[in-house]
């Protein structure tokens, strides 16, 4: 497992070709490289976590993959602790199935 934190604040939201290459190529060939799942912590300012809950919709040609798992913050500690409780939860079941 990898995990990964996307701090948005500053740059504001991707382009629709941005969006589309992320989905259609660089998630794919991270995949390929890491031959494991991912997790993205990605960091909004309020405003714009507000726009995306409100008008973001997926389009059908980029649904999501089955091997990135995305959560969205609008605080850097929360997303930092999400992954950190992500990566703790993977050593217990690691540490389960060894003993």
């Amino acid at each position: 497992m990898r995990s990964y934190c996307t701090d948005l604040t500053s740059i504001g939201s991707l382009t629709r070709e941005q969006e589309s290459w992320l989905s259609l190529e660089y998630y794919q060939k991270s995949y390929n490289k890491l031959k494991k799942d991912f997790f993205v912590a990605v960091i909004f300012s309020e405003e714009h976590f507000k726009a995306v809950v409100t008008n973001y919709q997926i389009p059908s040609a980029l649904s999501p993959h089955p091997y990135v798992y995305f959560n969205y913050f609008t605080d850097q500690q929360e997303a930092l602790h999400w992954l950190e409780s992500i990566e703790k939860g993977q050593d217990l079941a690691f540490l389960s199935t060894v003993s």
